[in-house]
């Protein structure tokens, strides 16, 4: 009988400390999110946008912004640079970057986004197809071999023309001008 009591006792402990493991398992592996933040550390001072051929390149010369050296609109650029800057990717849709995950993922032509600063380097961003959600799309960051999901609109805000981010110059008419440049006078009788 007591033989019998060490054996289950055996097999209870070795069961509870699986079922432990188990446990601690799952916690330190839920802590290890799939979802990645790819800071840019530093501002870029100029920015090229390669999409169909076609390049586009933004220069920062002092605290205003150029596009084939007219003024590019301030807010469109921020909203370019928020963008960029920080890349939030929700897992690895592939491990290896191959000719088939290329194609599948859109990453066989891509848009190609390349930052600098001070001449330096920041970083290249290859942004694919947009996914089914539509808020989402497959990205490849410059030195990473993996395909990541990430979220957002970076594919429409950087499918633009030259024109698009150029600032718009608008005219302050006074609403009391009619198209002759005259003042007008609206008589209002009971």
């Amino acid at each position: 009988m007591v033989a019998k009591m060490t054996k289950r006792r055996t097999i209870l402990i070795c069961i509870a400390g699986a079922l432990a493991a188990i446990f601690v398992a799952q916690i330190l592996l839920g802590q290890r999110s799939p979802r990645k933040n790819f800071k840019v550390k530093e501002i870029p001072d100029f920015i090229s946008i390669e999409n169909s051929g076609e390049t586009i390149s933004l220069t920062k010369n002092g605290e205003e912004w150029f596009c084939a050296e007219k003024k590019a609109d301030a807010r469109k650029v921020e909203h370019l640079l928020e963008e960029f800057c920080e890349v939030q990717t929700l897992g690895i849709v592939a491990r290896s970057a191959n000719e088939a995950a290329f194609e599948r993922y859109g990453l066989n032509s891509p848009i190609i986004v390349r930052a600098k600063s001070s001449e330096k380097n920041l970083r290249s961003i290859f942004i694919g197809k947009e996914s089914t959600s539509g808020s989402q799309f497959y990205v490849q960051i410059e030195g990473k071999k993996e395909i990541f999901l990430a979220q957002g609109n970076l594919r429409r805000d950087f499918t633009f023309s030259a024109d698009d981010i150029l600032e718009k110059e608008t005219e302050e008419k006074n609403p009391a001008e009619n198209s002759e440049g005259e003042n007008s006078v609206i008589e209002i009788t009971e």
